[in-house]
């Protein structure tokens, strides 16, 4: 039975149709159990904006998953710009503004966890912990009492325009041409596959591990943007489970979070997706939120133990 299993785990084509295939099965089971009601308007429309969110952050974050670390610190960053960005809009009344701030405190922050990890050889996963309490203790003493409102009418002119999906596609393809088509995304997914070999090879890895935690904090930045105009109010929950949901989409997409040639930055859109059919179809249904956590817990490892195998051996055509 392990062997079969095994076996399974390690078929390309599996893989590639795994997710797909999870994503069709979640949508056939929530529309039945909900008499269609999964499939109205509104909860299509607020699948996709949800998924929007997690999906630009993961396409970032899925460069420093590529190189074979993890940083869970994703949710107290978001929500820290998302808070600071808020904050300087109903100071100043400037879109613009509110953009730029937003993404500039996200791509800080995620240039100083690659610090944390490069320059001061801290695994990153503890840095991300100790980061994230840092950060979520700075974003509460921001909010305080009173949650920040940004005006409705700005979230509903920028959520209607054409900003969040021009923004989208343009990050993504950029990502996918970096990511597939340049030495950079060769040697990342080189580090993630077989860090040894890869130094071996005469691979800067420190300079390729910074610049991947830089490509994913504009990924970050605009998740935080979108998460702005998206819920209108920050308060201490915002972007609360979003590390688990960017880890569990990238999973769920087909992309292994411990790196190596198995890693797709795009896989994340699709996952985000399933990520999202999947709370709102179980909440819909009655499950209990708590229970829902656990449920997504166990599916993420059953996932990740699905997408584990890592290489010890030298490099393949595959990983270029």
């Amino acid at each position: 039975m392990l062997e079969k299993l095994k076996s399974l785990k390690n078929s390309r084509h599996f893989l590639d149709a795994f997710p797909f295939i999870i994503l069709i099965l979640l949508l056939i089971i929530f529309g039945i159990g909900t008499g269609g009601r999964f499939f109205a308007k509104a909860n299509m429309t607020g699948i996709f904006n949800q998924a929007l969110i997690t999906g630009t952050a993961t396409i970032g974050i899925a460069f420093i998953y590529t190189t074979g670390n993890l940083d869970i610190s994703i949710g107290a960053v978001i929500a820290l710009g998302a808070t600071i960005g808020a904050k300087l809009y109903l100071a100043s009344e400037n879109i613009v503004v509110m953009i730029a701030v937003t993404m500039l405190v996200c791509f800080l922050l995620m240039a100083w966890n690659s610090t944390l990890s490069v320059s001061l050889h801290i695994k990153t996963t503890t840095a991300a912990i100790v980061m994230t309490q840092i950060y979520k203790a700075i974003q509460e003493s921001l909010v305080g009492a009173v949650d920040i409102t940004v005006p409705f009418k700005t979230c509903s002119f920028l959520e209607k325009g054409p900003f969040r999906i021009t923004t989208l596609i343009i990050y993504l393809l950029i990502a996918i041409v970096i990511y597939n088509f340049t030495p950079f995304g060769r040697a990342i997914r080189f580090i993630g596959g077989n860090e040894n070999c890869a130094a071996q090879s005469g691979i800067r890895k420190n300079t390729y591990i910074r610049l991947s935690f830089l490509i994913a904090g504009i990924g970050v930045g605009l998740s935080s943007v979108y998460t702005i105009i998206r819920v209108g109010t920050i308060n201490t929950t915002t972007a609360g489970s979003m590390g688990m949901d960017v880890m569990l989409a990238t999973v769920l997409g087909g992309m292994s979070i411990f790196g190596g040639n198995r890693s797709k930055c795009y896989a994340g859109v699709l996952g985000a997706i399933t990520v999202v059919v999947l709370n709102k179809g179980l909440l819909m249904l009655g499950v209990d939120n708590s229970v829902v956590q656990g449920i997504r817990g166990v599916l993420f490892l059953i996932l990740v133990y699905l997408n584990s195998e890592r290489p010890d051996v030298l490099p393949t055509r595959k990983q270029f």
